[in-house]
């Protein structure tokens, strides 16, 4: 009897009973490679694009079909987070619309109190902007907790515990990294308008997060758009107090030992 060349158990049809390979392996070629891609981008990942469809329409109906077990049709939660917060990181620096968001929050800074920005300053800022570069995809997963535990104190009289609500940022924080993309490089091309950055993004996270909770909750248009933008905004708030507070607590750390 033919055995798997993969486990060597005993094969008995098309595909291994043990290891899952097919039966028959080919050997690679140029044109097993090009199918491959081919393969790779129409069926392998179609749940990924069929995802971000019905997630740009019907957020909550995915959210929600998702956590009561229709599964196969959609890309897994948090890898579908991880590829689209990686892809937008990468496309963001690589085109430039970071440095310039930085740049401008600089000088907004700088015209607020009054001073003219000199060397020194400059040039603390550029070292702080390549750290935070190196961690730029960590950093807009850092969200995912805060806006999920905000979701579920708002909506904690629903059925969906916390690790639910894991579940559904990360669908709709992905989603929302794949529509912010081409709004931030439209700023390549209107650089005047960089500082409407923030409050552009803020407005679009909390429309979205607000017809999720509608479609998902069921809710009237008014509350579901009001805790939405609650759920971005404390979010942030919640995430900066505790970025302070673990600072804080760093520093206090290290003088100790160190003093």
């Amino acid at each position: 009897m033919e055995q798997c060349k993969n486990c060597e158990a005993s094969l008995e049809g098309p595909y291994c009973s043990q290891c899952g390979q097919k039966a028959l392996t080919e050997r690679i070629t140029l044109k097993y490679i090009l199918r491959s891609i081919v393969e790779t981008l129409t069926n392998v990942e179609a749940g990924f694009w069929y995802t971000m469809r019905a997630l740009l329409t019907r957020p909550g109906i995915v959210a929600r079909e998702y956590l009561e077990g229709k599964r196969r049709l959609y890309y897994h939660p948090i890898r579908y987070l991880f590829i689209l917060v990686t892809i937008a990181t990468v496309i963001t620096l690589a085109t430039g619309v970071y440095d310039l968001q930085q740049s401008e929050i600089l000088q907004l800074q700088n015209d607020a109190i009054g001073l003219e920005p000199n060397e020194k300053a400059v040039a603390n800022q550029q070292k702080v902007q390549e750290e935070v570069k190196k961690y730029l995809n960590l950093v807009s997963l850092l969200t995912l907790p805060f806006f999920s535990l905000v979701g579920f104190w708002l909506f904690r009289k629903r059925a969906y515990n916390y690790a639910e609500h894991l579940v559904i940022v990360s669908f709709w924080s992905a989603e929302l990294a794949a529509i912010g993309l081409p709004v931030q490089l439209l700023f390549l091309f209107f650089p005047g308008a960089i500082m409407y950055a923030l409050p552009l993004t803020m407005l679009i996270s909390s429309g979205y997060y607000g017809w999720g909770y509608r479609q998902l909750f069921q809710i009237g248009y008014g509350q579901a758009f009001f805790k939405g933008g609650l759920v971005n905004v404390l979010g942030f708030i919640l995430m900066f107090i505790t970025i302070m507070i673990l600072t804080a607590l760093s520093v206090m750390i290290f003088v100790a030992i160190f003093k």
